[in-house]
């Protein structure tokens, strides 16, 4: 999660020529205007006229700004659901581990007991206000556009897959951390990023160079804010990025022409390692988990005074 906080500023010029159109990433800026007759892409509309929607701050720090979008809903759910943390017991300005518990954290032991829940309900939870600030930012950051690119149920299938299998793999590497956060579903969206980038690696041409060093710079500022926080869930985040890695290859639609001699294999491998690694975790996770211990933190309506 602490991560999250390098990624948001980044943003790279979009490639050029018939490869952006192709591409369409929802975390680099829209493209501008293309020369007529450039397929694919379309101009976009001059919103600087009067009747045109004037581009504010909201527009430039979250591109393609939308209320009417399942990231922006969800966000507002993780806010609700932060407050609500806090309500039920807090610590220091941050909510304490048996609110967390309580509300569906993630945590081995009640995951093999059944608690199912407990794989989908941490993405909408977050351990402080600068968690839930940086994983909140950098979702909306990337996250209309991508809403924009896929459609709010494609979209909505990949954030809460990223989730859900991010949460699967941490539980099974480590089934004795309390675990909370949406960025298991963040890194997941730069999972289906370097997936387009893979697809479409022959037609991006001289772009490649610039996309490779975006990457890298990335992959480095995870690691660096990775490493100052020794409570950083990797698997989670690993789980998440693969997670939407597998799934983007699983939903891709290319135009035949466009489509690598690899394409088809790349679809079937997609789909049986992600089968492979459900019905492994699920196994691991539920059949094989600990038995306990399960916190004993009361319930939601008479929670157990804890100092922490």
């Amino acid at each position: 999660a602490a991560a999250a906080s390098a990624l948001v500023g980044a943003a790279m010029a979009p490639a050029a020529g018939p490869a952006a159109a192709l591409l369409k990433l929802g975390m680099m800026a829209p493209p501008p205007l293309a020369p007529p007759g450039m397929p694919g892409v379309s101009a976009r509309p001059d919103t600087s006229s009067e009747g045109g929607r004037n581009d504010g701050i909201l527009d430039v720090l979250f591109p393609n700004f939308d209320t009417d979008t399942f990231v922006w809903r969800i966000s507002m759910l993780q806010i609700t659901n932060y407050m609500a943390s806090l309500m039920l017991g807090s610590s220091m300005g941050a909510p304490k581990l048996c609110s967390l518990y309580l509300l569906g954290a993630s945590w081995g032991p009640a995951i093999a007991g059944g608690a199912v829940w407990r794989l989908f309900l941490p993405m909408l939870l977050h351990a402080n206000a600068l968690h839930i600030f940086f994983n909140i930012f950098f979702q909306l950051r990337i996250g209309f556009g991508m809403e924009k690119q896929f459609g709010r149920r494609k979209f909505c299938l990949m954030y809460l897959f990223c989730g859900f299998l991010g949460n699967l793999l941490s539980v099974v590497a480590n089934p004795f951390k309390l675990a909370v956060g949406a960025s298991t579903s963040g890194f997941g969206l730069l999972g289906v990023w370097a997936a387009e980038v893979l697809l479409t690696w022959e037609l991006l041409g001289t772009s490649r160079s610039r996309l490779l060093m975006w990457f890298a710079f990335m992959l480095s500022s995870c690691v660096m804010m990775s490493t100052l926080s020794p409570s950083v869930d990797f698997m989670g985040h690993f789980g998440g990025a693969l997670a939407g890695f597998l799934l983007a290859i699983i939903l891709a639609d290319m135009q035949e022409e466009h489509r690598p001699s690899w394409y088809g294999r790349a679809k079937a491998s997609a789909k049986s390692t992600a089968a492979i690694l459900i019905l492994a975790g699920l196994l691991k996770a539920i059949t094989l988990g600990p038995d306990g211990p399960v916190p004993f933190c009361g319930s939601l309506f008479s929670p157990r005074v804890l100092p922490f």
